[in-house]
């Protein structure tokens, strides 16, 4: 008798969750570059139109972001959100999609695999089960420019990735920082003056948005815990200019 697997969905509430029209825009961006070039989601897959649809409204937060910018009045900053509203309906779609062709018997054999298999879409699959407790392993960070002074964050470590919480650290280049554990407690040192910012993520976090940022070069890091004792190893930097 053929076992029949349970369907791994998508975590909605990564976009739905954050209403920043910026993070919106980027995040369609990446599932249009991300999907459009996988051999499981691109065309035919997933049609090349329905791609172009993303890029659609991916481009009208952009503009309406733009508008806003020239002629800062209530009717353009609330066009802002109504385009971020349809961008959020089409990654409901694309979703939807990606969790077909994820959990088709042809591109799976476990849970595991479909979870893996949204991964590549840049979608977020839900959590298979219960963490492992222990030392959780070091993040692996991609991060973003949104606009000026703002920076989005990403953890994107594979679905096994459940830690209690995630600390980001983001320092400014120019304070020549280093960062060092003493036993469970971050050290940082800073040779010059420079801008530090520390955000926690928690519940299995896995994104972050700095806001308030210097027009500078940052470096960002992260680690992540179990409790107060199991605590991973520091992140490799990742550099992004706000």
């Amino acid at each position: 008798m053929a076992v029949i697997l349970k369907e791994v969905k998508v975590k909605r509430t990564i976009y739905t969750f954050n209403t920043t029209p910026a993070f919106i825009k980027q995040y369609i961006d990446n599932c249009v570059n991300a999907g459009s070039r996988s051999d499981l989601f691109k065309n035919p897959n997933i049609a090349a139109g329905f791609y172009d649809e993303g890029n659609a409204a991916s481009g009208a937060i952009r503009d309406a972001i733009n508008k806003h910018a020239l002629f800062p009045t209530k009717a353009n900053y609330d066009l802002i959100f109504v385009k971020a509203d349809f961008g959020r309906m089409w990654l409901n779609r694309y979703a939807g999609k990606v969790e077909v062709i994820a959990n088709d018997n042809a591109n799976r054999t476990t849970r595991e695999e479909a979870a893996t298999n949204i991964l590549l879409s840049y979608l977020t699959p839900q959590k298979l089960k219960n963490a492992k407790k222990g030392k959780p392993e070091a993040p692996e960070i991609v991060a973003v420019n949104i606009t000026t002074g703002e920076i989005d964050a990403r953890i994107v470590n594979g679905a096994d990735y459940q830690p209690s919480q995630t600390t980001f650290i983001l320092i400014e280049v120019a304070a020549e920082a280093t960062l060092r554990f003493v036993k469970d407690q971050l050290m940082i040192e800073a040779t010059n003056k420079g801008q530090v910012v520390v955000k926690t993520a928690a519940k299995k976090g896995k994104y972050t948005h700095f806001v308030g940022l210097n027009s500078a070069l940052y470096a960002i890091y992260a680690y992540a815990q179990n409790g107060r004792n199991q605590v991973s190893e520091l992140s490799k930097p990742v550099f992004v200019r706000a």
